[in-house]
């Protein structure tokens, strides 16, 4: 995406979505984390990476969580697109629906698991009252 580009896109109309889209995204992340934590399943980002049993159930998971923001993200940038340029890229339209979707959830989520279990972890073996 080219700078006029992405500026024009900023200063135009539908520039809140450059917020609202990554919080949703976050609100979806941290929900999905917590069910992580909750479920007992291994954290997110290390099921990705290192756990093969588990890798298809996560990724199936991510996708059906953000498969309609995303879509959402790719349609709306292509409808703002035609609006302030009269074309549409496709290409730019998945990148920034990715951007603003898909990369904010996996860091939230990834984050939430790991806050959580970092909280879960101290309250079972919190501190000893001194007296």
């Amino acid at each position: 995406m080219m700078p006029d580009t992405l500026a024009a896109m900023l200063r135009g109309p539908g520039r809140a979505r450059f917020i609202l889209q990554p919080l949703v995204a976050i609100i979806l992340g941290v929900k999905d984390g917590r069910f992580d934590v909750v479920a007992g399943r291994p954290a997110y980002l290390y099921a990705l990476a290192f756990s093969k049993d588990v890798r298809r159930d996560e990724v199936t998971t991510a996708v059906r969580t953000i498969s309609k923001p995303l879509a959402v993200a790719v349609a709306l940038d292509a409808v703002l697109q035609y609006v302030i340029f009269d074309a549409v890229h496709l290409c730019q339209a998945l990148a920034v629906g990715a951007t603003l979707v898909a990369l904010p959830y996996l860091a939230a989520r990834a984050l939430a698991d790991r806050f959580l279990r970092r909280r879960s972890r101290r309250g079972r073996t919190g501190p000893v009252a001194s007296r």
